[in-house]
């Protein structure tokens, strides 16, 4: 089943896409340039491609297993090949250890053709790192891996205050989107309603003024906020009518579902026709 956290990391990594490379170790010689995910032929809503100078680099989130995983990676980076008519790096993103089939490779073999792409495993990266690293990766986190002895409940709450820290340092005007993609990616591994107390009480104790509560209905919001976005820059303005219908989806699983397709979406009446 779907949920929110591919669509709240693609929003994350075209944020902040200089942060994502730079932990890819993909050097940042000028400004990275988010381009169109729509390759017309297939569907990878949930990929994102940044060119940076001459080469492209294809991120794919996953946060389910998918047997066919490596096949897409071939077919999109050579789909974006052509696309682009440059170089094309593709990354693989899990988000937890459900993602990982036991007979997952990065290496497909067909024919005479041998394909490999590179595989981020984000709860075997120390927590620590990511908390160290740019801000568009530090909500990540709370998937990382905790201090040795300590569960990811426990690690909870510190791990929250120094990305409260962080993002009053660094993104103080981007608090809210930063502490939503905190709150969703939390609910991976621990309950939703332990996730929002912790943060609501991090974020009252953190002195900031008009700070808002990160409840579910936060989410909500943002998820509507982020499919506005991005159907405005692929099928354009929607209609009042649209729009309100929209807002009065509140099941987090189906948002998330229409914020994947809205890269590919043709319609605002065919996407939000998806259930």
């Amino acid at each position: 089943m779907s949920k929110p956290f591919d669509a709240t990391l693609k929003d994350l990594i075209c944020s902040y896409p200089a942060d994502w490379l730079a932990q890819l170790g993909v050097p940042v010689t000028e400004p990275p340039e988010i381009i169109s995910a729509d390759l017309s032929t297939v569907t990878a809503a949930a990929d994102t491609l940044i060119r940076v100078g001459n080469l492209v680099v294809h991120i794919d989130v996953e946060s389910g297993p998918d047997d066919s995983l490596a096949q897409r990676m071939l077919l999109y980076n050579v789909l974006a090949h052509h696309h682009t008519d440059l170089p094309v790096r593709s990354v693989a993103v899990l988000l937890r250890s459900k993602a990982q089939r036991a007979n997952l490779s990065n290496r497909l073999n067909y024919e005479n053709l041998s394909f490999q792409f590179d595989i981020v495993r984000m709860w075997e990266m120390p927590a620590e790192d990511l908390l160290a690293a740019g801000v568009g990766l530090i909500p990540l986190a709370v998937v990382g891996k905790p201090p040795s002895g300590t569960t990811r409940e426990q690690a909870l709450p510190g791990q929250v205050e120094r990305i409260v820290d962080r993002v009053k340092q660094d993104a103080k005007p981007e608090i809210d989107k930063l502490m939503t993609a905190t709150y969703i990616l939390a609910s991976m591994h621990v309950e939703p309603t332990v996730a929002r107390e912790v943060i609501n009480h991090v974020l009252k104790m953190s002195e900031l003024p008009g700070y808002k509560l990160i409840l579910e209905e936060g989410a909500i919001g943002h998820m509507h906020e982020l499919i506005l976005k991005m159907g405005r820059k692929k099928i354009g303005e929607p209609t009042e009518k649209q729009i309100t219908k929209l807002k009065a989806i509140q099941d987090l699983d189906r948002l998330d579902r229409i914020a994947l397709k809205a890269s590919t979406a043709k319609s605002w009446e065919a996407l939000l026709r998806v259930s």
